[in-house]
């Protein structure tokens, strides 16, 4: 079995409101947005900083904070790397001074890519090729978005997690589901044929897409972990956006209690979005310790990735 044993996370340096770039474009509507985003304020990375500079502070502290630092394993998520090659683990495997003895390689996934993260972990650590690995998730959405990009702009946010999984006695880390629509890839995809790499992103499709398929999975992976809803003390679901969290929790029918919300002031920061969450419920004492908690990524791809921690 495996835990998490240790999280932080960090923001890009730059804030930007809601209502700052409501008044840079006058034809938008800061009311309409906010009631469909339920953001206000969100976190770019600033001229000085690279996503992995963000990385590597957030995975310092995450290791620092921990008493055991035998690193194994480095597994960085991310669909925006400064640069596509050395493998951006690599990288951060010299400049956190991890042992040479360790596995290291990136995984080139966006919404559900901290699900899939934990599935890896979770199977290296269980087939004793590793004892302790880092996840690594650390977007920068935000270079692919133009500054009247009323559909992206107000959502996206640039972020860094860090988190530690190891061998654990009584914590569990799965069963783990999958589901994948790569006929709906073009609905949330960087176009490279313009001057210069442009998010594009059909909020409606993509609101579809998660609507059809992430309830029929948070079902079906329920009944793999022969659980309930009743004995999942909470429901964390990608922070995608005010609009497509309130959907998914009335299609589910989930209680208040059990449904976790935290994005007017942090935005979509993709990858980074569940351990953010894990990392602030901890931080303030509110992670359910030793209860079933369903974690489910969904979004770019399209794809769909849920695990049950406990």
């Amino acid at each position: 079995m495996t835990r998490i044993a240790s999280i932080h996370y960090l923001l890009g340096n730059k804030k930007e409101s809601l209502r700052d770039i409501c008044k840079e474009n006058p034809d938008w509507n800061y009311d309409k947005l906010f009631s469909k985003t339920g953001i206000k304020n969100r976190h770019i990375l600033d001229d000085s900083e690279t996503p992995e500079d963000l990385s590597y502070e957030a995975a310092k502290i995450c290791i620092n904070n921990y008493k055991n630092k035998d690193i194994d394993g480095i597994l960085y998520v991310s669909q925006s790397p400064s640069n596509p090659l050395p493998t951006r683990a690599c990288v951060l495997q010299d400049r956190l001074g991890i042992t040479k003895n360790s596995l290291a390689f990136d995984i080139n996934q966006g919404c559900s890519g901290f699900v899939y993260s934990l599935s890896l972990a979770t199977s290296l650590i269980k087939n004793d090729l590793a004892e302790r690995i880092l996840i690594i998730c650390s977007d920068h959405y935000s270079k692919y978005i133009s500054k009247n990009d009323r559909t992206c702009r107000p959502i996206f946010s640039d972020a860094a997690a860090a988190t530690i999984v190891e061998k654990s006695k009584k914590q569990k880390i799965g069963p783990f589901i999958f589901k994948t629509d790569g006929s709906g890839g073009k609905h949330l995809m960087v176009n490279n044929k313009l001057s210069k790499a442009k998010l594009f992103m059909n909020g409606p499709a993509v609101l579809k897409f998660s609507l059809d398929l992430v309830p029929s999975a948070t079902q079906e992976l329920l009944r793999k972990a022969s659980l309930s809803k009743e004995d999942i003390s909470l429901f964390l679901f990608h922070q995608a956006s005010g609009v497509v969290l309130n959907k998914l929790k009335k299609k589910l029918n989930i209680e208040d209690n059990k449904w976790f919300v935290d994005i007017q002031n942090l935005g979509n920061t993709v990858s980074a979005t569940i351990p953010i969450a894990i990392s602030t419920l901890k931080r303030n004492g509110n992670f359910p310790e030793n209860r079933n908690v369903c974690l489910m990524g969904f979004g770019v791809g399209l794809s769909v990735a849920g695990c049950i921690i406990n």
